[in-house]
């Protein structure tokens, strides 16, 4: 059994759900090969997982890292995305064709799909944020009357455009939403399945890797770290693409650093290529990169990180609040932040409000506030079976069983 994976290359969420799946179908004696670009390729070179590389497809970004819709659409133009698309999808119609899989798995590349339509292969497509949203006009900063007229033309465009996304997604054959049901459903704001899809599409939960030995206890593995088990331990998690992670880095480590003379801390900084071992500040423990970070979830008391599907899913299984700073005007996260603060399992702190006084006061107000700790607690003891990866294995098995 042959499968490939055309998985999107921005940040590391989708290579790292889709690395989950691929092992369990390692382990049975499946062939897989990768197909991605920017960040998830330098995370499958690390890991030494058979790859090829696709054209890019990018966004572009202010010094702070939040999106710059303005200048994706005037630098790249609508002209040039819709080449470096058609090159995308013309590099992917390459591989397919040479690979010969049984089975394309797409994560959230739409030009993929497309690809292994064409070639007539099967397809299974995961996806958590099914319909892209522009920001409504508040929450968007403007200077003048010409930055208005761009966002109506932009908000005129998108309604179309984002539709068409919509209705091409239908193509996969099957649909998996790596999130839980309702009313848990952290990218609710962020779904807007068509009735005609959802009977392709199927909540499985989180796609996680399953190997992770809950068998050890919190303590055990707080000092494994370094840390005093009986100390309150700040998981600060840095994620997203490269030009996102950045800014985050530069703004929040000397606040950490002061910080740390109050807490117990452990920062990873998300860097596929960083080094691996740790540097120390006091009560700050740095990783550039950790193998494995679902042990520095499970020995954490709370995360700091921004506000990705994947990070507060994990989250949640495990029991740990979260205080969440979202890219800014990046619609899909602050959907997530939104969502993850009225359910009470987090609390959220723009990045633009970012300083010593308010994320301690932030801190402080999470850990003297029962609340969030017996809510997450409560979720997980809900969700702690979720099996999503199991799911996964279990659509792509019965798909390739029927030969259609």
């Amino acid at each position: 059994m042959k499968i490939y994976f055309a998985v999107n290359g921005l940040g590391l969420g989708h290579i790292i759900r889709s690395q989950a799946v691929a092992n369990e179908l390692s382990a049975t004696g499946a062939d897989v090969l990768f197909s991605t670009y920017l960040d998830g390729l330098e995370f499958a070179r690390r890991n030494r997982l058979k790859a090829v590389e696709s054209v890019p497809i990018f966004y572009r970004v202010r010094q702070d890292g939040s999106v710059d819709l303005r200048a994706t659409t005037s630098r790249s133009g609508f002209s040039l995305g819709v080449r470096r698309f058609l090159r995308q999808l013309m590099r992917e119609i390459q591989h397919i064709r040479r690979y010969k899989p049984d089975l394309v798995l797409v994560d959230t590349r739409l030009s993929s799909l497309l690809a292994a339509r064409l070639l007539r292969r099967r397809v299974v497509l995961i996806v958590n944020q099914y319909r892209i949203r522009l920001l409504h006009n508040n929450r968007y900063p403007r200077s003048g009357h010409m930055d208005r007229l761009f966002l109506l033309i932009a908000r005129l465009s998108w309604t179309f455009l984002g539709t068409l996304i919509s209705e091409m997604w239908g193509l996969a054959q099957k649909i998996i939403i790596p999130d839980f049901p309702a009313p848990l459903t952290i990218s609710k704001y962020n779904l807007a399945l068509p009735r005609r899809h959802a009977r392709k599409a199927k909540f499985v939960g989180p796609i996680v890797h399953r190997q992770v030995n809950r068998d050890i206890s919190k303590d055990t593995l707080k000092r494994r770290y370094g840390f005093n088990a009986d100390e309150m331990l700040i998981y600060a998690a840095i994620s997203g693409p490269k030009h996102e992670r950045r800014p985050l880095v530069k703004k929040l480590m000397p606040i950490l650093r002061d910080l740390s003379g109050s807490f117990n801390i452990v920062v990873s900084c998300g860097n596929p290529t960083g080094e691996k071992a740790p540097r120390h500040f006091g009560r700050m423990c740095v990783y550039e990169w950790v193998d494995n970070q679902d042990d520095l979830l499970h020995a954490c008391d709370m995360v700091i990180s921004r506000a990705g599907q994947g990070m507060i899913l994990k989250a949640m299984i495990l029991g740990r609040p979260l205080l969440l700073i979202p890219t800014p005007f990046q619609t899909e996260q602050l959907g997530n932040a939104d969502r993850a603060r009225s359910m009470s399992i987090a609390a959220v702190l723009e990045q633009e409000d970012l300083s010593n006084d308010s994320l301690r006061g932030a801190i402080s107000l999470m850990t003297n506030s029962p609340n969030y700790f017996e809510t997450t607690s409560q979720i997980a003891s809900r969700v702690r079976q979720t099996d999503g990866t199991g799911e996964c294995m279990r659509i792509i098995e019965q798909l390739i069983a029927r030969g259609s």
